[in-house]
């Protein structure tokens, strides 16, 4: 904790104060709010009660309007819709949404999930050739991927039209597709830019009820919050109301599927939060993309046999300790190299070693950087190619930095804090020294030390039962909205024991 910037929010008292009389709350939740960029009542109630109608309508994203009418009239003159997905639990939820929503509307549909290891994230030209052929695909509807598969929406057929559903980050060239549906696109006045993909599939899905069924779309949010928790993007506004209906859904066990994963996952429906969401559900959904097909998650989240919902929650469970293991495996050989070369030394740790598996690098750049504190890079070669996964540190688009070295990349995209890339092997050397010369230039030495956000100063008495109930007002906890942190100062050590084995 000495190495770290503690960093006290410095909030304005007079809207502490006003706040915390009109809501009738605490100071310091008032503290909280108001740390939180929450400073009106209107607001504060909003984030403090699960406001049913808040929402925001799905036709204010650019694009929505053009793809129900197509997807309508697909389903009125019974052509094949085919949903493709990704294959994380954001693009599995997604897709499993779609089926559920498709099929209620009477649509012809099925669905599709490239393989992580041999078709890779995105659109897969031979995939889409496939869908084509031999499926009779006439509409392909994508979730949580395609914004950047500029070149496969190129080899569209006519008479086949392409509708991309993505959060991802654009490029300065949009897929030629039928349309785009993507809140982060320029010309989108969709206020809400940080949806999951998950969350913009469901946008898709609000306005195509709104229209065939002339009511809203009440149901399916436990799908929407399990995607949207996993993809940690913020849970604030629409995220957060998604998360807070969903939870709620979820303590009513109406998907099968997802019941079976809480009963393998010890997590009690009627106690679940986002944390048992985040570490306990979506681990074991992602595993089946990790190391194998992803098909098994959608299929669970499809399913409505108790006992196959069973079965495959229990595969998914010992795939995910399998990932665990494998997991483990690599994080030790990619320390050790780390330790041997010291690329701790650097401002962005490009580490890599040949068969690493492709499917579990991700975790282990998170848990290096969670280790040393810096961008973190983990690629693994075969074949004299390369494929990364990265994961920064706040203050460091990682995405930007990869433009950077772009002319030596076969592929890249993602977020600021995540993503992926292709390389060949023989240039990761040039590649890890082009991102330290980037990130030598690119900001302040404070952005190296991790920090510490501390909400207030508080006493020791101050401490009680009373000031932990308060705090579950708060919830759900996680990206945007993070788990209140205090401090007490000058606080004397009176007594020091060790405890346990180490």
């Amino acid at each position: 904790m000495m190495d770290k910037r503690w960093n006290f929010f410095e909030a304005d008292e007079e809207t502490v104060d006003s706040l915390a009389a009109a809501l009738q709350v605490p100071s310091y939740i008032a503290k909280i709010l108001v740390n939180r960029g929450i400073t009106t009542v209107d607001d504060a109630k909003r984030f403090l009660t699960q406001d049913e109608s808040y929402g925001v309508s799905p036709f204010l994203m650019k694009g929505i309007d053009k793809a129900v009418e197509r997807i309508q009239t697909a389903i009125e003159n019974g052509e094949k819709i085919v949903v493709y997905g990704d294959y994380d639990v954001d693009g599995i939820t997604a897709t499993s949404l779609m089926m559920r929503v498709l099929k209620e509307l009477g649509a012809d549909v099925a669905y599709f999930i490239p393989n992580r290891h041999t078709e890779g994230y995105g659109l897969n030209s031979d995939s889409l050739a496939e869908l084509i052929e031999l499926h009779g695909a006439k509409v392909i509807v994508s979730v949580d991927c395609g914004i950047t598969s500029v070149s496969e929406a190129e080899t569209m057929p006519s008479g086949v039209d392409l509708i991309i559903t993505d959060h991802h980050q654009p490029l300065d060239i949009l897929p030629n597709a039928y349309v785009v549906i993507n809140p982060k696109q320029e010309g989108c006045d969709y206020p809400e830019k940080m949806l999951a993909g998950v969350g913009v599939a469901f946008k898709l899905c609000q306005a195509l009820w709104q229209t065939m069924r002339n009511e809203e779309l009440t149901r399916y949010y436990d799908l929407v919050a399990l995607g949207t928790i996993a993809d940690i993007v913020p849970l604030v506004g629409e995220n957060r109301a998604f998360v807070q209906r969903g939870l709620s859904e979820m303590k009513m066990c109406r998907n099968k599927g997802m019941y079976a994963l809480m009963q393998v996952s010890q997590v009690e429906p009627a106690l679940v939060t986002a944390g048992h969401v985040g570490f306990r559900l979506a681990p074991r959904l992602n595993a089946a993309g990790r190391l194998g097909q992803a098909e098994s998650g959608v299929e669970l989240l499809l399913a409505d046999d108790d006992d196959r919902c069973r079965m495959i929650a229990e595969e998914l469970n010992a795939e995910n300790e399998e990932r665990q293991r494998i997991e483990k495996e690599i994080l030790e050989e990619a320390v050790a190299v780390i330790e041997e070369k010291k690329l701790a030394d650097d401002h962005v740790i490009v580490v890599s070693g040949e068969g690493w598996h492709g499917g579990v690098i991700g975790i282990v750049a998170s848990r290096i950087v969670e280790r040393y504190y810096r961008p973190t890079i983990v690629i693994t070669t075969e074949d004299g190619m390369g494929k990364g996964s990265c994961r920064s540190i706040s203050g460091f688009d990682i995405l930007d930095a990869l433009k950077a070295g772009q002319d030596i990349l076969t592929k890249f995209g993602g977020h600021k804090q995540a993503a992926g890339l292709g390389i060949e092997a023989s240039k990761i050397d040039e590649f890890r020294i082009r991102m330290n010369e980037y990130a030598k230039d690119y900001a302040d030495d404070d952005i190296w030390r991790p920090q510490v956000k501390i909400d207030a100063v508080v006493a020791p008495t101050a401490v009680d039962e009373q000031l932990v109930r308060s705090l579950d007002m708060l919830e759900p906890f996680g990206m945007g909205n993070p788990r209140p942190l205090f401090a007490c100062e000058s606080m004397p050590i009176q007594s020091l024991a060790k405890i346990g084995k180490d």
